[in-house]
């Protein structure tokens, strides 16, 4: 699901429960979908199927530096500081190019679908040794669980290694395993690694956002957390029973 995709859902969703008379909680981790959310995301125009089928043809065949070559020529503005490593943003470029006849440049400068309704933000701070602790702990769950048996089965209903969806932390490192491009610890340890790295950029994308409140969690569990939270949302101003937006 895109972050556009998701934003359009889960606002359906926060009006109905706005209708009931409560407050949606929304709680996640990826920044990306979170802005689209509560601050609007530019998506571009929709692309029939074929423009976008042509496009990954010619990637593949052709090559990332060909196609930014292309898009250098029809929109310089929207290939500055991309590189043939950035192929996702190029495709999307051209494929809103062809798609439409339109720059997808000039179309970024128009304001996003902004939502009715206002956020508070909070953030959960963890020590990192902590926070290290506790993905190592998830990856060896996740494995103990079935994760190599999961995406056998996908590879075997046919899908495609190279999709977005198998190329996340995870899916991306044990497709590789099952291709025999590495031994299993290997894949595991790696699995840990890119999620370490992935959870600090996590980190760096939310430290930018000044709105949120961080919480310090340490030696606290979630009932407190939920309770500080609570008692700080009690002494916002014009807050004492919020059911409005």
């Amino acid at each position: 699901m895109s972050a556009g995709v998701y934003s359009r859902l889960a606002r359906k969703v926060a009006a109905e429960i706005f209708s009931r008379g409560r407050v949606p909680v929304i709680v996640g981790g990826s920044g990306l979908y979170l802005r689209a959310l509560i601050d609007g995301l530019f998506e571009g125009p929709e692309v029939d199927g074929e423009t976008r089928a042509n496009l990954r043809k010619r990637l593949r065949y052709e090559g990332a530096e060909k196609l930014l070559e292309e898009l250098k020529r029809v929109d310089p503005k929207a290939a500055e500081g991309l590189l043939p490593q950035n192929y996702k943003r190029i495709l999307r470029a051209l494929e809103v190019w062809h798609g439409s006849g339109t720059k997808i440049s000039e179309l970024r400068e128009l304001k996003p679908d902004t939502p009715d309704f206002t956020t508070i933000q909070f953030g959960l701070q963890v020590e990192r040794k902590e926070l290290y602790r506790r993905i190592e702990k998830r990856v060896d769950g996740m494995i103990e669980q079935g994760l190599v048996d999961e995406v056998k089965d996908i590879l075997r209903r046919g899908f495609d290694p190279a999709l977005n969806s198998l190329q996340t932390v995870g899916y991306r490192e044990v497709v590789s395993y099952l291709q025999q491009r590495m031994p299993f610890e290997e894949m595991v340890d790696l699995v840990k690694m890119n999620t370490r790295r992935y959870a600090k950029r996590q980190m760096t994308w939310f430290r930018k956002d000044g709105r949120i409140i961080w919480i310090e969690t340490g030696g606290i569990g979630p009932a407190q957390v939920a309770g500080e939270i609570s008692s700080m949302l009690g002494k916002l101003p014009g807050n004492s029973q919020a059911t409005g937006r």
